[in-house]
């Protein structure tokens, strides 16, 4: 997902520089906020454990004629930033980090699919449009939200795609949006494709049994620093049945992040290391047969360490060396889906392909 310009008058640019200017170049760590701190979780009113031994089917659906109404929510706060840098070049380290400290971020979009009648094949067509979207950004006790350029942007966004008969997005692909796209991509919200986690048929599970997804996500913003540009993060995720209430199995889920080796620089001294951790809750409602409701916070630490960029003072041929940047974070993800049957009498989900109708149990 990508947006517009944002308009300079209402809102800064929302990209955070660290290793910058004077060295490495901008490093567009996204300022965004939210405390991380998670209780455990108590059990419910009304929650209750399947009896010793039974468990719990899991049958994905896809809706057919169907709107899935999607809210998610992405926060995020930049707390503690460091950095070692060479004297020439600690004033305007020192003015970039005081610049991230205490900065605070929220986004905040709907979404709208809606699906037709089953295709042959085993898949489902949808249309999927954003219907909001909201971003603002508090910077040191001062708040500021994004202007019409930004959110009529987003809005524009139109996709056509097909779920498979599971309701996982076989295919998508953007058939409206907008001209200029250089800030969407500085916008985070495309982190949310993710929240829920891909079942690819029925699964069988009991209280205290576990399922792994690992996936890759964008990272908060995109660097721009040379080597470091088409960073990803791999996150992992160990999603355990904790309880059910009434139609809804309440899962504990357990994230760890870290930079996706694929992507990892090749450019000679020039590293980054990401490290996060986070616990959180996923909801699958059987009726509906989706994951209907999750939050995923965590708290990330982020070191970077690369060349600097030689200043017009110093001679020519001179290696003016590396500096590091110590960044730590937390960020967190949520989002509700809702799905609304607009003709009920032919609102039926689809039917699976029979070499697909499988059923794995916990892992």
């Amino acid at each position: 997902m990508r947006a517009a310009a944002i308009a300079p008058a209402r809102f800064p640019r929302a990209v955070v520089p660290a290793l910058l200017l004077s060295g490495l170049g901008a490093l567009g760590v996204s300022s965004l906020a939210i405390d991380a701190r998670v209780a455990a979780a108590a059990p419910a009113a009304g929650a209750t454990k399947p009896a010793a031994g039974a468990s719990i089917h899991l049958l994905p659906k896809a809706w057919q004629l169907s709107t899935y109404s999607f809210d998610g929510r992405l926060e995020s706060a930049v707390g503690v930033v460091t950095f070692e840098a060479p004297p020439d070049y600690q004033k305007s380290f020192a003015f970039w980090t005081d610049r991230m400290k205490g900065t605070h971020r929220t986004e905040m979009i709907q979404i709208l699919t809606t699906t037709r009648e089953a295709a042959g094949e085993g898949l489902l067509p949808f249309h999927r449009q954003v219907a909001r979207y909201d971003l603002e950004m508090n910077d040191r006790g001062g708040s500021m939200e994004a202007g019409p350029p930004v959110t009529n942007a987003v809005q524009s966004l139109v996709w056509e795609g097909n779920f498979d008969a599971w309701g996982n997005v076989a295919d998508i692909k953007e058939v409206s949006g907008p001209e200029d796209r250089s800030e969407v991509d500085r916008l985070s919200f495309g982190m949310l494709n993710s929240l829920f986690p891909r079942l690819d048929g029925p699964r069988d599970l009991r209280p205290g049994e576990s399922f792994t997804e690992t996936s890759r996500i964008p990272m908060p913003s995109r660097l721009a620093i040379r080597g470091l540009e088409d960073l990803a993060v791999r996150m992992t995720r160990v999603f355990t049945l904790r309880e059910v209430r009434g139609q809804e199995a309440v899962f504990d889920v357990a994230v760890t992040d870290e930079i996706d080796p694929a992507t990892a620089s090749k450019e000679p001294r020039t590293l980054c290391v990401l490290k996060g951790t986070g616990k959180g809750e996923a909801i699958f409602n059987l009726e509906e047969g989706a994951f209907t409701s999750a939050r995923m916070p965590a708290s990330i630490t982020i070191d970077i360490e690369a060349p600097l960029r030689r200043l017009p003072s110093q001679p020519e041929g001179q290696d003016p060396g590396t500096a590091k940047n110590h960044i730590e974070m937390t960020l967190a993800l949520s989002g509700k889906v809702v799905v609304a049957r607009l003709f009920p009498d032919k609102s039926t989900p689809m039917t699976a392909p029979p070499a697909a109708a499988t059923t794995r149990k916990g892992n």
